[in-house]
């Protein structure tokens, strides 16, 4: 159980780091439709929230992975589970930022037809490469997401299994209680 702790331990750290990376990447983005006074794209905005929830998130994971119990395994596995969803959600709304030819992605096209509607600088080179960036980085934290989310499962069911051997007693199911409440009758 430690080795396994110690790879979900290196594999938060590496979430971590890129959530900070793609935080800021989608910050910029936000802050670049702020400054043209456009309302942000939700491919924009939601990689950028769900970020700085993560980032909270897990660096009291990564503090506390050593100490964590059964039960909040069991709750590290459902938080794991929300943010791989909200990042599958980022990835199906930026599906049309993934062409290798910049100028065809859709948060590009959008960012740079805002800032040269508002009579600023569209900053179009420099604004392909953080498209991609932010399509790339989400994709990454998702398939992370994935992974610790099987982790945490794993480690939540040796957790349970320890503890049964502890105990001596394994925890009642639903159906056992069911068959024990019919005997009696």
């Amino acid at each position: 159980m430690f080795f396994a702790k110690a790879g979900l331990w290196f594999v938060r750290i590496a979430q971590w780091c890129i959530a900070v990376s793609l935080l800021g990447v989608s910050g910029y983005l936000v802050n670049q439709y702020a400054q043209a006074h456009s309302r942000v794209p939700a491919a924009v905005w939601l990689p950028c929230i769900a970020s700085a929830f993560a980032i909270c998130i897990m660096f009291y994971s990564i503090l506390l992975l050593y100490c964590l119990g059964r039960l909040l395994l069991h709750i590290a596995a459902f938080f794991d589970f929300c943010f791989m969803v909200t990042y599958i959600a980022a990835l199906v709304l930026n599906r049309n930022n993934f062409h290798s030819d910049g100028t065809q992605n859709e948060t590009w096209r959008s960012l740079t037809g805002t800032r040269a509607a508002a009579g600023l600088t569209a900053n179009a080179g420099k604004n392909q490469g953080i498209v991609k960036a932010l399509a790339g980085l989400t994709t990454t934290l998702m398939v992370l997401f994935i992974l610790t989310t099987l982790m945490c499962i794993h480690l939540a069911h040796l957790a349970d299994e320890r503890h049964e051997e502890k105990t001596g007693h394994r925890r009642r199911s639903s159906s056992g209680v069911r068959r024990a409440r019919t005997s009696r009758v």
